[in-house]
């Protein structure tokens, strides 16, 4: 890798990055004079600061490098990167909760999300929902699925009590 394109640091200059789908469907990832195929991406702060720091990881697991902030990318290998990301980091929002009770420990919910209605069941609260800010929350099921709640003070009394917030 050239000095111009990656700093002794390990990021990359995001202007000097062009990111494409290949035939097979998979990233490719090119960067000054190299060409990088089959990577793949992983976001350092995944909740937190979603849009920056981004590691390129090639096929042989290797770091490429990182990408401080997608924001001065080029629009369409941005677009590629997201679209990326959001397939990497499905993490639906829930919207609503409908039904709600607990049955031995067990919580059934019917949740709307972002993704469409769900039915999900949450075992052991205490690990499986974490308080990630004053306001959010992140929920994992007994499926391990992950799911968002943006402000969950918005919650009605008794759901909030059920789910331990």
């Amino acid at each position: 890798m050239t000095e111009s394109t990656q700093s002794t640091d390990g990021f990359l200059d995001a202007k000097s990055i062009r990111i494409e789908r290949s035939e097979a469907r998979t990233l490719t990832v090119h960067i000054a004079e190299e060409r990088y195929e089959d990577v793949s991406v992983r976001r350092a702060f995944p909740l937190e600061m979603a849009d920056a720091f981004i590691g390129l990881i090639g096929a042989d697991g290797k770091e490429i490098g990182i990408i401080e902030d997608m924001a001065s990318m080029e629009s369409g290998s941005r677009e590629t990167l997201e679209a990326e990301l959001q397939r990497t980091y499905f993490l639906p929002v829930i919207t609503d909760f409908g039904h709600l009770d607990e049955e031995f420990g067990v919580i059934h919910a019917e949740v709307e999300t972002t993704s469409g209605p769900r039915h999900i069941e949450i075992r052991g609260i205490r690990s499986n929902i974490r308080l990630l800010s004053r306001q959010r929350a992140l929920i994992e099921d007994t499926d391990g699925n992950r799911y968002e709640l943006r402000d969950y003070h918005r919650l009605p009394k008794l759901t909030r009590e059920i789910l331990g917030l």
